[in-house]
């Protein structure tokens, strides 16, 4: 019952996926306390608040759905993947895009991935042509009885895409 399940649902968004645009690129993120009210020192900066990977976008009409693979170093080495999903908008030569989803890490050496939470994202590309150069925002979100937004650090970060 559940291969069935599956191939229909690939059967269902076979044809989205077709007539969608599909964004592939690079990012680079860094950990930073960048909302209001939060210090910051910048005598702690290494390159260990860093981390980077790869990007993949679907996007159809106003809908994106994005997959971000980061790669961070430092003490904890780990692999994070970040799935959000959510609205973007064209205004001219800007995107403006906001979503929120499940983030996934892996520290290595310690076992099999685990969900960490969910996270929400905001950000701001400007199209050229086939390629996009954007910011992006992603804080933790903590949903219960009230959505709850953990402003003590995000992932404050740019990365460039190529649309096909």
């Amino acid at each position: 019952m559940r291969k069935m399940a599956l191939i229909l649902v690939v059967l269902a968004l076979l044809p989205v996926a077709i007539f969608a645009e599909w964004g592939v690129g690079a990012t680079a993120l860094y950990k930073s306390p960048v909302l209001l009210g939060q210090p910051v020192d910048l005598s702690n900066q290494n390159v260990d608040q860093f981390c980077f990977g790869g990007d993949v976008r679907l996007k159809l009409d106003w809908f994106q759905a994005e997959g971000l693979l980061l790669y961070s170093s430092g003490d904890i080495q780990s692999l994070n993947a970040y799935l959000d999903a959510g609205v973007a908008l064209d205004v001219a030569i800007i995107r403006l895009s906001f979503g929120a989803g499940p983030n996934f890490s892996n520290n290595f050496g310690t076992g099999m991935a685990i969900q960490a939470g969910l996270n929400a994202k905001a950000g701001a590309d400007i199209r050229l042509g086939p390629v996009s150069l954007g910011l992006t925002y992603i804080m933790a979100l903590n949903i219960g009885n009230e959505v709850v937004i953990h402003s003590s650090t995000g992932l404050l970060g740019a990365q460039v895409l190529v649309w096909l």
